[in-house]
């Protein structure tokens, strides 16, 4: 059975699939997706995650993005992409207050966010709609 969650996430990840892709549908069991480490230039290490997409034709991604407890993500922004987060487990801690589990966000192109501190292991369904590029806010 379903719970409220699960479903929500599940549709989020469909809808995301769905509207990545544009050509065709498809699923993904993401238990099978392997984690592997993530680190944009200029992140910290620590970070993991399972690429669920990326279309080659509009560079968006979709991916499960894992933060260690206690990882800080410095503040940034991204110039070719805006990016969607919705917080499957969790906890961040931005300047804004926490982000618990449940939380959707999106972070337009160009527009500073973070820095983040995960109060807890956590992990987020991150979706790019475009492609991802990282930039230092703060040298």
């Amino acid at each position: 059975m379903l719970t409220r969650k699960t479903a929500l996430i599940s549709g989020l990840i469909g809808f995301a699939l769905l509207a990545a892709t544009g050509d065709h549908s498809f699923k993904v069991d993401v238990s099978t997706v392997p984690w592997a480490p993530v680190q944009p230039p200029g992140m910290p290490p620590g970070l993991m995650g399972r690429s669920l997409h990326e279309n080659p034709r509009t560079k968006m991604t979709t991916s499960i993005v894992k933060y260690p407890k206690g990882f800080h993500e410095p503040r940034h922004y991204h110039v070719t992409c805006g990016h969607y987060i919705y917080i499957m487990k969790g906890r961040l801690h931005s300047p804004e207050g926490d982000l618990p589990a449940g939380t959707f966000t999106y972070a337009a192109p160009n527009e500073k966010h973070g820095p983040y501190t995960a109060v807890e292991e956590t992990e987020i369904f991150f979706y790019t709609d475009g492609p991802f590029d990282f930039h230092l806010a703060d040298k």
